[in-house]
């Protein structure tokens, strides 16, 4: 390989991202669906002729763009060519896609005979033929329900096939639908064009050598910053709700081994595949690895596939974070959410000066919808604080992409018959602590139409984002339906909501959850609390808080204990008034948050004392707060 001067590389991997950005410009602009053009729910990455990430814009989601890094290698497996007029569908959880809303277009791009480039364009449809209107749903139990399985689906460029047809006649509003497609196809054109031109420019060996090199400088970047790292072995775990139909509790468990300049990280011990919409593909807990790594170890640079190499994952069977037809995989963003709890958690044991405050943990899914229309928005929420600064207030979090927070007003009640009547910031949403966590938002949404149907697809509103370094946990999501002054019950299960019936005048109350608390709260200065008070951030009943002091226990391990279990002393358990199965919290000076669901209580025990499985045991002494009664 003819060897390139550094600054040629850098000229190439400027183009290949400006690329990249004048794509997501024009999917802004082009689009038809508000989920693209207001709510950016859509990614644009380029690989190389071997099917490896090289660009992306820096404003792309990496739950989007790092499950495509493998997408050619396994498209390989299913066909052994495809034409150069050809191109792949694909959305499919099982072979390395997110949800099945989300449909990667995959065009190859042929230069002098030979598929030299792969541009990607993967965007959210509003609906892919579910069972209710935008068929994300909290109470599926299979992925039938979900839609269309897209398995890397070959039709030609032109887009114009039986194929298409067959999928439009099954998905609603289908204007929507065909008129983002073709915009899709029109830009991946025009970047054809542009990387012709660029080869054109520098020639094919020079644009194909310095690819290979932005690769290897991201393996060496990330591996540098592997090898500053503690040799060690590290695990924690991350919890979602669940819903009614699913054993509790639901974990993700990761256990990081770092070896020089590598690490693995294993999920062996995650909860199996559940009959509801909280599993993954193969695809999403490794994106999960890669987005923590990158974002505390290297967070400048671009992601390539380049920084994949010195990171190998471990994923089990059957289980929610690598599952097999037919379990549902609606809730990805969900399930991933645990994956980075469980994965900075442990990195937080290695590195607790960096660590953050979890972020709200969920995507927010929810739909609003007729056979005439489909509203979807997604709310964010606050991000966890930090040593040094309060989290940030109803925005999207570092690994998250350039997502809105929400949906203009004025838009939403232009294009659909709904009347936002509210929104605003969540007081007391954040977590407590020397730095706060950031505050989510709230939102009251009006039906005007009669038959329109609510499907809500949300987690962490029982387990809510932890805070670390002793810092308190954020408030958890919320979502009712105010019917004539009162709130109904809409789901046996709370962020689990399928096809509920909506009438006129029904109001939608979506309350994000916070970011989590950084620091012992009774360090934040009174300065702040005051600012945060006039800000709306924390009320007067929200800053008392900051002045209680929880109780300090003394922490045991014990080999034969499950990691969600914790067994209490009766007079601690007396004095906190817990009982068996309601969820505890373990609060540390450093590093992150433990939680457990108790499991039993000894008598024998004089001290008030908790006892923890010894894997997660790190601190002989903690606070203790009570999050859920059962």
């Amino acid at each position: 390989m003819k060897k390139i001067d550094l600054t040629t590389v850098a000229i190439i991997n400027e183009a290949l991202s400006s690329i990249v950005r004048e794509m997501r410009r024009a999917m802004v602009r082009s689009s038809y669906s508000s989920i693209i053009y207001e709510g950016y729910d859509f990614s644009c990455v380029l690989l190389n002729g071997e099917g490896q990430l090289v660009a992306e814009s820096g404003e792309d989601h990496p739950f989007h763009i790092l499950p495509i890094a493998t997408a050619i290698e396994t498209a390989k497996k299913i066909h052994s060519n495809f034409d150069k007029d050809e191109m792949l569908l694909h959305n499919d959880p099982y072979t390395g896609g997110t949800h099945l809303n989300d449909v990667a277009v995959i065009y190859p791009v042929v230069i002098n005979a030979c598929k030299t480039f792969y541009i990607v364009i993967r965007s959210h449809w509003g609906d892919i033929g579910g069972m209710s209107p935008g068929s994300l749903n909290g109470n599926v139990t299979e992925i039938t329900q979900e839609g269309l399985r897209l398995n890397f689906l070959k039709i030609p460029k032109s887009g114009k096939s039986e194929v298409m047809r067959l999928i439009f006649d099954n998905v609603r509003v289908t204007k929507e639908a065909v008129s983002d497609f073709f915009s899709v196809i029109g830009i991946i054109r025009v970047a054809e064009k542009r990387l012709k031109k660029l080869c054109k420019k520098y020639t094919l060996e020079v644009v194909r050598n310095s690819m290979h090199r932005i690769l290897d400088m991201s393996e060496r970047r990330i591996r540098n910053s592997i090898d500053k790292l503690p040799n060690g072995i590290y695990s924690h775990v991350g919890y979602l709700d669940g819903n009614g139909k699913t054993k509790h509790p639901l974990a993700v468990k990761a256990k990081i081994s770092i070896k020089d300049d590598s690490l693995n990280v294993d999920f062996s011990g995650s909860s199996s595949q559940v009959e509801a919409p909280l599993n993954v593909g193969p695809a999403i807990a490794k994106t999960s690895v890669l987005t923590i790594m990158k974002s505390f170890l290297d967070p400048k640079g671009s992601i390539t596939s380049g920084t994949l190499r010195a990171i190998e994952v471990t994923l089990p069977n059957n289980s929610i974070v690598n599952a097999s037809a037919p379990a549902p995989c609606g809730g990805f963003n969900e399930v991933r959410s645990a994956c980075d709890s469980a994965v900075m958690g442990a990195l937080g044991k290695v590195i607790p000066e960096s660590i953050t405050g979890e972020v709200r943990g969920t995507s927010n899914h929810t739909y609003i919808g007729t056979s005439d229309f489909i509203f979807y928005e997604y709310p964010s929420g606050g991000t966890g604080a930090w040593h040094g600064s309060d989290g940030n207030v109803a925005v999207r979090a570092f690994n998250e992409g350039e997502n809105v927070s929400i949906q203009s007003t004025e838009v939403i009640e232009t294009i659909f018959p709904l009347k936002v009547r509210s929104s605003g910031i969540r007081p007391d949403s954040g977590g407590i602590g020397r730095f706060r966590g950031g505050v989510g938002l709230k939102r009251e949404i009006e039906v005007l139409a009669s038959g329109a149907r609510l499907s809500v697809l949300s987690d962490r509103n029982i387990v809510p984002p932890s805070g670390v370094a002793g810092g308190g946990s954020g408030a958890p999501n919320r979502f009712s339906v105010i019917r004539n002054g009162k709130i109904l019950e809409i789901s046996d299960f709370p962020g689990k909501v399928g096809n509920f019936q909506l009438k006129k005048f029904d109001l939608v109350k979506m309350e994000s959850s916070g970011g989590g608390g950084w620091g012992c709260p009774s360090d934040r200065p009174l300065k702040a609390l005051q600012s945060d008070k006039i800000q709306g951030y924390v009320t007067d009943k929200g800053a008392m808080k900051y002045t209680i002091n929880m109780e300090t226990v003394e922490v045991e391990k014990c080999d034969t204990l499950e990691f969600s279990q914790g067994i209490l002393s009766t007079c601690l358990a007396n004095k906190l008034k817990v009982k068996e199965n309601d969820l505890i919290e373990l609060i540390a000076k450093d590093g992150p948050t433990i939680r457990v669901w108790i499991s039993g209580l000894i008598d024998k025990m004089t001290k008030e004392k908790v006892v923890i499985a010894s894997e997660l045991f790190y601190s002989n002494e903690m606070r203790i707060d009570v999050l859920h009664r059962y």
